[in-house]
């Protein structure tokens, strides 16, 4: 019996990610936890969190995709708030790992009961004149990521569940979003802190997932940089659209290369020679990722290729 709940969860989640931006984990854990008797022993919350924190990954890049292919990710009002998420969701996750399983089980429950309470009581939360889409984040809109990505973050990491909806009221509500590009950048937020959390939790190398998302940003903006008002040696291939240039993926393999040799240094401490074949074979990999994948998809598919060589090379 306990396999109907289990496709019921799993639409839940499916839908409930593609069309509101929730976390597959809002909709997944409380439904095993409670309906599912497999799920009631002594790691019952954890490993459902861990079970839909893994289909989040998939979930979430495949809405993330779908909204970036219609322009609906706003990242430059929402990459501060991304950065402060997911280094607290870092620190949630370890502090999930010290608590009891009836803590995190009951902070999951009571989280995802609030949240529904308060889209019972307001399912509304977007203003009638949403901002721009790209606009300049002001001095108020880096105080409000610091302010609310801190503990939405923590949240997520500690709980594993609700950090899309909150993330979703404050884009609308604080930020100013229009509702459907609200919904993609939370979604594309949703990757990434899942894919830190099943790193962690199945590779115990959290620390490699925070790696490979600085090695992509940093070196997807050096790109832009460069190789927009620089790039004039277009690269030509028939896998490639033609608009990226060398001047580009070269800085691009430069900057992930020097991100990821100071972050791998600065949290492992790994052995010189080591860091340094991770870091550069990364890059290498991340630009020739970036440089294939069209580009709706590329924020999926850079950083997972940079995470699975850094597991492979600094050992799994």
């Amino acid at each position: 019996m306990e396999w109907v709940w289990y496709v019921i969860a799993s639409i839940g989640a499916g839908v409930g990610t593609g069309l509101a931006g929730l976390s597959a984990a809002t909709v997944m854990v409380p439904m095993l936890i409670v309906l599912c008797p497999s799920f009631s022993g002594e790691t019952g919350a954890y490993q459902a969190t861990a079970i839909a924190l893994a289909s989040d990954i998939l979930g979430s890049a495949v809405a993330t995709a779908t909204y970036a292919k219609h322009k609906n990710i706003d990242l430059k009002r929402g990459w501060l708030i991304m950065s402060c998420i997911l280094t607290m969701c870092i620190a949630g996750s370890y502090v999930t790992f010290l608590v009891g399983n009836v803590v995190l089980g009951g902070f999951t429950l009571i989280l995802t009961f609030c949240i529904g309470i308060r889209f019972l009581v307001k399912p509304d939360t977007s203003r009638k004149n949403p901002v721009e889409k790209g606009a300049k984040l002001g001095w108020k809109g880096v105080l409000l990521s610091v302010v609310c990505g801190i503990p939405i973050g923590f949240g997520t990491g500690f709980v594993g569940t609700g950090g899309g909806m909150m993330m979703l009221i404050v884009f609308t509500a604080f930020f100013g979003m229009e509702l459907k590009t609200s919904v993609g950048t939370s979604t594309f937020i949703m990757t990434f802190t899942a894919l830190i959390a099943v790193a962690w939790g199945i590779f115990g190398k959290s620390e490699l997932a925070a790696t490979a998302i600085l090695m992509w940003g940093a070196g997807d903006a050096a790109a832009a940089l460069i190789g927009i008002p620089f790039g004039k040696h277009k690269i030509q291939c028939k896998l490639t659209d033609g608009k990226k240039s060398w001047e580009g993926s070269i800085a691009m393999v430069i900057t992930s290369f020097a991100v990821g040799v100071f972050v791998l240094m600065l949290t492992q401490g790994a052995y010189l020679p080591r860091v340094l074949l991770s870091a550069g074979v990364g890059a290498l990999i991340g630009a020739a990722t970036e440089l294939f994948s069209p580009s709706e998809y590329d924020t999926v598919t850079v950083p997972v290729m940079i995470l699975a060589v850094l597991l492979i090379l600094q050992g799994i």
